[in-house]
């Protein structure tokens, strides 16, 4: 148990945080912003590339790659407010009665998912793929040198 004056957790915003990236971080990501994102594809490069930066995960080679995260990530934004808005599924009425079908944009949305999924497992921007960049592997031949 911790001793001593708790912090004001109202003001937790202001409180410096080990994981914030420095200003360098954010300039490299700035500068390696490509310039044909849309404004809201540039918001998500704006919030997730200075992370990137800090980690070393963002590089010149891997800018496109990022590109095509934050695109994935406004149009599975942009899905699921128009299926939440217009619902998931629409009635018709055929020869074999009344059936419930997924709109088109459902299938859009799971491909865009799928999309998305593989590119976090590539950036390790999940906890397990975090945990999978992170394990260094030996060479195989450390030891040779001692034969």
């Amino acid at each position: 148990m911790s001793r001593g004056r708790k912090p004001n957790l109202d003001n937790v915003s202001m409180l410096p945080r080990r994981d914030e990236p420095a200003a360098v971080h954010v300039a490299l990501a700035a500068y390696l912003k490509p310039d044909w994102l849309t404004a809201s594809e540039a918001a998500v490069w704006d919030r997730i590339g200075p992370q990137l930066a800090m980690l070393g995960r963002l590089r010149a080679h891997y800018v496109d790659a990022l590109a095509e995260y934050c695109r994935i990530v406004v149009r599975l934004r942009e899905a699921r407010t128009f299926l939440d808005e217009n619902e998931w599924v629409y009635v018709t009425q055929t020869r074999n009665g009344t059936q419930h079908k997924s709109r088109p944009k459902v299938s859009q949305l799971n491909e865009d998912w799928r999309k998305w999924r593989s590119l976090v497992g590539e950036f390790g921007l999940a906890p397990a793929a975090e945990r999978g960049l992170s394990v260094i592997q030996g060479d195989l031949f450390d030891d040779f040198d001692k034969f």
